[in-house]
Formats: C-alpha cells, structure tokens, sequence
C-alpha cells in the first residue's frame, strides 16, 4: 500500500511556511514531498491528475513516519473553494499545521510577492482590487472552514513570531504534535527561507516590448540613455515595505478587527498581541 500523507502545513502565505517545511523535513522521522506547494487540493488542473498521483508524490516515505506536504493556497477561501472538504475526504485523519503572523504584514508581503511575479498594481489600489490579498489574513474565517471536518486536536496554530524568536520551542511543538521524537536538535533552525527583498519588476508593456521581435530590433536601435530613460519609467522597484495612509490602514483593520479578535482569543493570545494601535 503506497505512503499517504498523515498531516499538511495548510499556510498562511508569506508567513513562514517554506522555512517551517524546512524545518520539519530535517527531523529524520519527518518525510515531506517536493515541491512545496503541491496545490492538489486547490486547483482543478492539478487535482485532475488523480488521487495515485498525488500518492506518489510520497513513495520515498518511510513506514512509520509523518508524512506531509505544505501548500499555503489550503487557506486562500473563497479564492479556492472546497480545499477543507476534499481534504477531508481523502485524508480524515490528517493533522494540519496553521502558521500565521500579524496581518497587516502579511498583507504587505502578499503585495510585494504578486508584484514580483508581475502583477505591478500600487498597494492601494491592489488592496481594494484583490480581495484575496485581505481574505488570507482573515485567519478565524479560513480555519473555521477546517473546523467543520477537523477536530480541534487535528490542528496545530503557530505564530510566526514565536518561529521566529524560539524555532526550537516551535519546532518542539511541532514534532510532539506530529508523534515523532521532540528532542531531536535541528541544525540553523533560525534560518529563514523565501524572503521578499528588494526586488524590480516590469509593468506589461515592457514585457511585451521584450517579447515582440520587431521592437527588440527597433530597441537596438534606440540610445543607451533613452532605453535607460524608458527602462526606469517601466519597471517598479520594490525595495521597502509599502506605505499605508491612515485611511485605508483604518479601512482594512475595520475589514478584520471581528476576526483577529476572535482568532487570538479562540488561541489563547492576548488581544494586544499583534500591535494593532488604532484597532477600533
């Protein structure tokens, strides 16, 4: 009978994820398929290519082991409907693993992200125009859709603060959680993986400038200063955090004060534990 997964790091994105899948695939008791984000459960194209595919994603398990894969799109509702439901029909006995970290950065990180795979909107105006992007910070939404068909002792809530201060006090809950030996010590568990940094992206026309290969021999053609003069106009360089006006920092913590609220309380963590200050 082929390896199954026994438990998934269901996200949030851009809070940690890569580095805890990391993390966990060190312990020599802990199998976790390649590549990350496996995004079975989420996408039809992929979910089409059938239950014994996914399946051998996990051959090189071992007997005995926690067997798992992380895709933080598990926790993307309503983007990708249905995830919690599939989950829990082909894996009902599955563990899950929920990192999450202060919303409003994530936020900032989930623009920074979708700005370098070329989706080169302000902030601003990607904040009003993409709802995924404050919908995955909605934490109490996205795991209550798990709570229908998981129980409580099925899930593990993480912060990415206490990762990132106390990797090994994670890592130890993680590996308890997991039935695996809490005591094995991990190398550089302070290591972080897939951090947004400074970066330069190209808006479309410049895309399809490079592409189309009329311009391209038309660009050979035109002064040095005058492609720099163009390039710099037609390329967005992100190299710090964006900025938030107090009007739309105000309208996006209206959009989530209920849920954080309502998630750190459910987790037993105080209300001021992400620094909110103008929380109403």
């Amino acid at each position: 009978m082929p390896a199954r997964p026994n438990f998934i790091v269901i996200g949030s994105m851009k809070s940690g994820t890569t580095t805890l899948c990391h993390l966990l695939g060190q312990h020599p008791d802990v199998f976790m398929a390649t590549p990350k984000e496996i995004e079975f459960f989420c996408k039809d194209d992929i979910y089409a290519r059938g239950w014994d595919w996914y399946l051998s994603l996990f051959a090189d398990a071992k007997n005995g082991s926690a067997i798992g894969e992380g895709s933080t799109s598990y926790t993307k509702s309503p983007l990708f409907p249905n995830v919690p439901e599939k989950i829990a029909r082909h894996l009902p006995d599955a563990r899950l693993i929920y990192i999450v970290r202060h919303p409003l950065e994530r936020i900032e990180s989930h623009w920074m992200h979708r700005v370098q795979h070329g989706d080169v909107r302000p902030f601003k105006k990607m904040l009003r125009e993409y709802s995924n992007l404050i919908d995955t910070s909605r934490y109490w939404f996205q795991i209550q859709r798990y709570r229908k068909y998981f129980g409580d002792d099925q899930i593990l809530v993480l912060f990415f603060e206490e990762l990132k201060k106390n990797p090994e006090m994670v890592l130890k809950q993680c590996f308890t959680f997991l039935s695996v030996d809490p005591s094995v010590k991990i190398a550089n568990p302070a290591e972080r993986r897939n951090v947004t940094r400074q970066f330069s992206a190209e808006v479309d026309l410049l895309k399809r400038m490079r592409k189309n290969a009329a311009l391209d021999v038309i660009g050979r053609l035109i002064p040095v200063f005058l492609k720099n003069f163009l390039k710099e106009r037609l390329e967005i360089r992100v190299d710090s955090r964006p900025p938030w006006d107090e009007a739309m920092r105000c309208w996006v913590i209206d959009e989530i004060s209920y849920d954080v609220r309502t998630f750190l309380d459910f987790y037993n963590k105080p209300v001021d534990f992400w620094d909110m200050s103008i929380m109403r």
